[in-house]
């Protein structure tokens, strides 16, 4: 009986260890996300056209805070009124693709010198 035991607590502590490193794992790719959409609000130019600037904070400082309410408010109504149609999706993956591309042209040529 006590082997058995033994051998449930050790089962239950693997399986605890396990849920734990899926939960870590699982916060740094929640993490991973963000900090990659926060790259694309900056490279689609809206953090520049509400003046949010790099290193602000935009939780602690009242008009930075000011300026991130009126960038996620922009967001919400894009969200409400995007239209269904396939074809303005298309559209989008265009614009994007071709920002990608600029984006590591750009950052390629400041790499080599260029």
């Amino acid at each position: 009986m006590t082997q058995e035991l033994a051998l449930t607590k050790k089962q239950l502590s693997f399986q605890t260890s396990k849920t734990i490193l899926f939960s870590k794992n699982k916060r740094k790719a929640e993490t991973r996300t963000k900090i990659q959409l926060g790259g694309l609000l900056i490279k689609s130019g809206l953090a520049s056209k509400f003046q949010i600037h790099i290193g602000s904070d935009l939780q602690l400082d009242p008009i930075e805070q000011e300026k991130a309410t009126l960038l996620l408010g922009a967001l919400i109504e894009m969200n409400q009124n995007l239209p269904p149609h396939p074809s303005k999706k298309d559209e989008w993956a265009i614009l994007g693709r071709t920002a990608f591309v600029d984006h590591f042209l750009t950052t390629k040529g400041k790499r080599q010198g260029a």
